[in-house]
């Protein structure tokens, strides 16, 4: 009687599942979180089984702003109602990843991911100073050449190296320029990919449109109504340019899957024709005719991707410069956005941009507001609406607005460009979206833009500032925390810090790295489950610093270790770390 009673209970299940959608019930890291680590593999889950033949590479992508696309390993846990995603390289610092996941993964019961489900998280930068320290400068321009107005720099990984390079858009030469990165912030070469239907491009971001692994940009045209698409070569080019017909004079340019097909598709802010287009990526390496749709606002100039509704599809901020208000456009999962919100902006943006500021799980805006020399936060509640906006004084003319973790204290500060005032702001973010104690950086003639990356690959952020007068990048090195104690300090856990092995699990070599935030002996050991040392890796004084180290997975006798769990240990001064690793042959 008990097991006909559980037969029907079970087949009663089976018929209520039948004909629902699975459904995302949580992921790891969360939504907009900050600190995600840059190894650790992300866990999402489902409130059902799936179809195991469902879960590929077309299903299930990820992107790193500049980090680009990341190849995967996927596998389905926990009675097939959890999908475990390993990127086979680690994150950059500082980034923001957006996760994809497409329409096509269907439930054991053959139902589809309705609208396919999307979100974001930033990965952790490590602790670092605000005041950064200009190191260089690097002229845009070739030998000989005049002005070429250099404006919207994207630091994507364009070879596939590692590291982040540099891809420059210009609005008076009409071309790209492309500086690659060697791997400590040189950026030496130079490599000039024109435009030849671009007119005055500028802004742009990056994304794997034709789904090949490499790093694609597109480009607005701020005195035309094109988007420029160039499909990256994988070492650092570009193929010959695709001109796509949009609105009239693009400021803004946002990337966002508008139907949940897993791919990237491209949103634009059109000022001169003061609406708001979008193309569909169609799969084949080519986007669709664009659709045109009205705010309701005027002289839309800005645009910014992100899920402010927090419904598993990505919606679009956009800024209206005529009209200085932000509206809100809520994605419906097929191909459309529908205006749900507007609120005053603070001023006339020129630039916004997303991020969970004071760590509430919501996403805010933020706008640079040209005329009114000021930058505003509009908090978000999740539910697609924005508070009144609070302003922060800058200088005069403010072009641009980035974010990014630049002390590595689990919060987002605040940059932003002054063209006329020939400076950056940096504002410190208090821990509660407060921002404050606002230090000033100089260009030579125009604060144009910035971008927040890692560009000697130490693990904090670093700034390139650009100024289109003078056609020259400026490099704005993060140079750690500073720290001068008037009496020596007791050592603690935090003097040093052990981060992660990648891949893992592994075979046969994994790497982890250690940074020192004192100088001191540090031993770092392999265990096995027993507690046996299996192989020692370092044993010696470092200076302060970030160490990069690997395992073979061999003992010391030279012989291969066998497949199981061992662990990593690292002592110094007394303090101890340890991170699991798993070794499968």
């Amino acid at each position: 009687m008990i097991r006909f009673v559980l037969s029907v209970w079970l087949s009663l299940v089976v018929v209520a599942l039948a004909g629902l959608p699975p459904r995302v019930v949580q992921v790891s890291p969360a939504a907009n979180a900050i600190q995600a680590d840059w190894t650790s593999p992300l866990l999402i889950q489902f409130d059902q089984p799936l179809d195991p033949a469902s879960i590929s590479s077309r299903s299930v992508r990820v992107f790193g702003r500049w980090s680009g696309p990341h190849a995967l390993q996927l596998a389905l846990a926990d009675s097939q109602k959890s999908l475990l995603i390993q990127h086979t390289r680690p994150f950059f610092a500082g980034e923001l990843i957006t996760v994809f996941l497409s329409r096509s993964i269907r439930s054991q019961t053959g139902d589809s991911l309705g609208h396919g489900f999307a979100y974001q998280f930033w990965s952790r930068s490590l602790p670092g100073s605000m005041d950064l320290i200009k190191i260089g400068q690097r002229s845009v321009r070739r030998p000989g050449e005049g002005p070429i107005q250099t404006y919207g720099v994207y630091a994507g990984d364009l070879d596939g190296d590692g590291d982040s390079d540099i891809a420059a858009p210009n609005e008076i030469s009409h071309d790209v320029r492309v500086f690659l990165n060697p791997g400590n912030g040189a950026y030496d070469s130079l490599t000039v990919f024109p435009l030849p239907g671009g007119a005055r491009p500028s802004t742009n971001e990056g994304a794997d449109f034709d789904d090949d692994g490499h790093v694609d940009l597109a480009v607005g045209n701020s005195a035309g109504n094109l988007v420029s698409v160039l499909l990256g070569d994988g070492q650092g080019g570009f193929l010959p340019e695709t001109t796509y017909p949009v609105g009239r004079g693009v400021r803004g340019l946002a990337i966002l899957d508008l139907n949940g097909d897993g791919l990237a598709d491209i949103a634009t802010a059109n000022r001169d024709s003061s609406n708001v287009s979008l193309l569909l990526n169609l799969g084949n390496s080519t986007f669709g005719p664009a659709v045109h749709l009205e705010t309701g606002g005027q002289q839309e100039t800005a645009c910014v991707s992100g899920d402010f509704n927090e419904d598993g599809i990505l919606d679009l901020a956009v800024g209206n410069r005529g009209s200085e208000d932000v509206v809100l456009l809520l994605g419906d999962g097929q191909g459309g956005l529908q205006v749900y919100s507007q609120q005053n902006a603070g001023g006339s943006p020129w630039m916004v941009t997303a991020g969970d500021v004071n760590g509430d799980g919501h996403l805010d805006v933020l706008s640079a507001n040209a005329n009114e020399a000021n930058a505003s936060v509009l908090l978000g509640d999740g539910q697609g609406n924005l508070s009144n906006a609070v302003v922060y004084p800058v200088g005069s003319f403010p072009l641009a607005i980035d974010v990014g973790d630049l002390d590595g204290d689990g919060d987002l500060d605040l940059v932003v460009s002054s063209f006329s005032a020939r400076n950056w702001s940096v504002y410190e973010n208090d821990g509660s979206g407060q921002f404050v104690n606002r230090r000033i950086l100089t260009a030579q003639q125009a604060g144009s833009c910035a971008v927040l990356h890692d560009f000697d690959n130490d693990g904090d952020l670093d700034m390139t500032g650009i100024d289109e007068i003078a056609d020259l990048l400026l490099f704005f090195q993060n140079q750690g925390p500073v720290s001068v104690p008037l009496t020596p300090e007791p050592a603690s856990v935090s003097d040093f810090q052990l981060e992660p092995n990648f891949p893992n699990p592994f075979n046969p070599e994994t790497h982890f790295s250690v940074t020192m935030v004192r100088r001191g002996r540090l031993h770092l050991d392999v265990l096995d489950s027993g507690g046996r040392l299996v192989q020692r890796i370092a044993d010696r004084v470092f200076p302060p610093g970030r160490y990069r180290f690997s395992w073979d997975g061999k003992e010391m006798n030279g012989q291969p270790a066998p497949s199981g769990v061992y662990f990593l240990r690292a002592r110094s001064e007394g303090n101890v770390q340890v991170r699991q690793m798993v070794l499968v042959r």
